[in-house]
Formats: structure tokens, C-alpha cells, sequence
């Protein structure tokens, strides 16, 4: 028999078709060959694969969906009680100021002196509590605040260093300041605990599966014959 008779019987055998050639004379080919040996055990072999490609089970959409977005969450918990604390400390620091308290103001910056800029200072000090609470309540909102609170930190400590150093403010009046710097910290925290994970590198495609010389993917039919020469 010629190998490439045998090898079309042996590529029909493992399609699960009908070979052309009595089964026996092709294993009887097969024992005295060789080379059709190795070549019938690599196309099993790459059969095999095909089949396990064919039948891998596919990730639904969607699956791990729930486990991916409460990781952030719980993540992201203590950051936003953190934001939650902070801008109740606002509050109350802005509420203490709009009660006409002199929070660590000298006696030359009190409230008899630049009384109106002293209430829109108390009006954005409840502003920024208020939003405070409602980025950690809404982590959303966290991404507008942070980049508010960022730059108003930067000006901010820009004119608490020269109110320092005039003496126009104490000690106590800049550790007002911190919750401030503490809120634009955490809201920044809780903004980018809301980014999702970045969209990983596309699969690198499966190698393609060629099959050895002279092999034959064979071809459907209507029915399957048996595979042990009995039909011929």
C-alpha cells in the first residue's frame, strides 16, 4: 500500500469517516511504516488540540462583573469614611465661623475688620464640607472636588505662608486649613479608586495548527461509517 493511501485511510479514520481502504491492511501499513507511525501519531496529536480549542469553554459576559466592581468598593470603603469625616470637620469648623467665632484670626484680622470677605470665607468653608459628604457618599463626584480642592489648596497655602509671616493669623487658625488639605488628598484617593482596571492587552491569537505533509482534513458527510473496515 502507498503511504499516501494509507495516510488519506488514517486522516478519514481520525475525522471519524469512512476510510477508502479496509481498516486492516491500513494498520497492517501501518506496523511495517515508520514513518507513517510518527506521521499518524502527530496528526492524532494536533486532532486533539483542534478538538480542545473547539470546545473550551467560553468566559460569559459580564461573569465577573460583580467580583471586579466590589473589589474597588471595598477598596475604596475606608477612603470615603475617611472624605466622610473630613467634611463633617468642615462643616462644623464652617458653622463654629458663621456663629461669628474668631477661629485663631488676630485681634487686627477679627470679624470687625473685613467682615464680608470673613462670610464668603464661612460660606466656601460649608460649601466644601457639604461637598465633601457628598463625594464620599457619591465617589463620582470625587473627580470634580479633587481637581477644586487642588487648586484651591495651592492658593490657599500661598496666602496662609504670608498671613504667617505677617503674624495676621496663629497657629491655630492654619490648622484650620487641614481638613482642606486632608479633603483634596482622599478626594483625589476616591477618584481614582473609581477608574476601573485598565482594558487588559488583546489575547495573542492561538498558533495555527498545521498538519503534517500529505494530510487530509477529509470531508463531512451525511452520515458517519464505521471505522473498522466492515463497511468495505
Amino acid at each position: 500500500m502507498e503511504c499516501e493511501v494509507a495516510r488519506e485511510a488514517l486522516s478519514a479514520r481520525i475525522d471519524g469517516e469512512h476510510e477508502p481502504v479496509p481498516a486492516a491492511r491500513v494498520d497492517e501499513h501501518l506496523d511495517q511504516c515508520a514513518d507513517c507511525r510518527v506521521w499518524f501519531d502527530r496528526a492524532t496529536g494536533q486532532a486533539a488540540s483542534l478538538h480542545r480549542m473547539a470546545h473550551r469553554p467560553v468566559a460569559l459576559a459580564g461573569a465577573g462583573d460583580d467580583r471586579v466592581n466590589r473589589l474597588p468598593r471595598m477598596r475604596a470603603s475606608w477612603q470615603r469614611w475617611a472624605l466622610l469625616v473630613v467634611g463633617v470637620v468642615q462643616l462644623v469648623v464652617g458653622s463654629v465661623q458663621a456663629l461669628g467665632v474668631s477661629v485663631g484670626l488676630s485681634h487686627d484680622h477679627g470679624m470687625g475688620s473685613g467682615g464680608h470677605l470673613l462670610n464668603e470665607s464661612t460660606a466656601w468653608s460649608i460649601t466644601l464640607g457639604v461637598v465633601m459628604v457628598g463625594a464620599a457618599t457619591w465617589p463620582t463626584a470625587a473627580a470634580g472636588l479633587a481637581g477644586v480642592l487642588s487648586v484651591f489648596v495651592g492658593v490657599l497655602t500661598a496666602y496662609v505662608v504670608a498671613d504667617a509671616m505677617s503674624g495676621e493669623v496663629t497657629a491655630t487658625r492654619v490648622l484650620t486649613h487641614l481638613p482642606v488639605v486632608l479633603g483634596a488628598v482622599l478626594a483625589i484617593l476616591v477618584w481614582r479608586s473609581t477608574i476601573g482596571p485598565r482594558p487588559e492587552a488583546a489575547a495573542e491569537p492561538e498558533p495555527e495548527i498545521v498538519l503534517p505533509d500529505n494530510a487530509s482534513r477529509g470531508k463531512r458527510r451525511g452520515h458517519l461509517w464505521p471505522t473498522d473496515g466492515s463497511a468495505a
